[in-house]
């Protein structure tokens, strides 16, 4: 990977300062949706079995979202590739990642405002305690 273009933020290359932080956020995340998928969402189904339905929803959503953060990275490790091209080359391949981050940041919060919708009435009318997520 290129590592000699400076980025004004840190004075350091992109594959020292954003890969990594992509990395960190894209992999935490992917991890955040399996304790959900395996652990919470169960949890929370069984507790309110009317809601069964939305919480299979959330978990569709999250294989969703992981194609997306793929999507993510790959648009992301194309702009890094092209740090040792031409300007256009450059330009264009971060506009390509901008559109792609925008697509996966749309996801995220409509994902995130579905989850509120049905977690946090179902803990504020059970208690994290009956539900045993404490």
């Amino acid at each position: 990977m290129p590592t000699s273009t400076a980025w004004p933020i840190c004075g350091c290359s992109g594959t020292t300062w954003f890969a990594p932080r992509l990395n960190h956020f894209l992999g935490n995340l992917d991890g955040h949706h399996n304790v959900e998928d395996h652990h919470y969402f169960p949890v929370f189904a069984r507790a309110e079995t009317r809601l069964k339905r939305g919480f299979e929803i959330l978990d569709a959503d999250h294989h969703t979202i992981h194609e997306g953060l793929e999507r993510n990275a790959e648009a992301a490790n194309a702009f890094i590739r092209t740090l040792q091209e031409s300007e256009d080359k450059q330009r264009f391949a971060a506009d390509a990642y901008a559109d792609e981050n925008s697509r996966l940041i749309a996801m995220l919060t409509r994902h995130l405002a579905d989850e509120e919708d049905l977690i946090i009435p179902l803990i504020l009318e059970k208690g994290d305690r009956a539900l045993g997520i404490d």
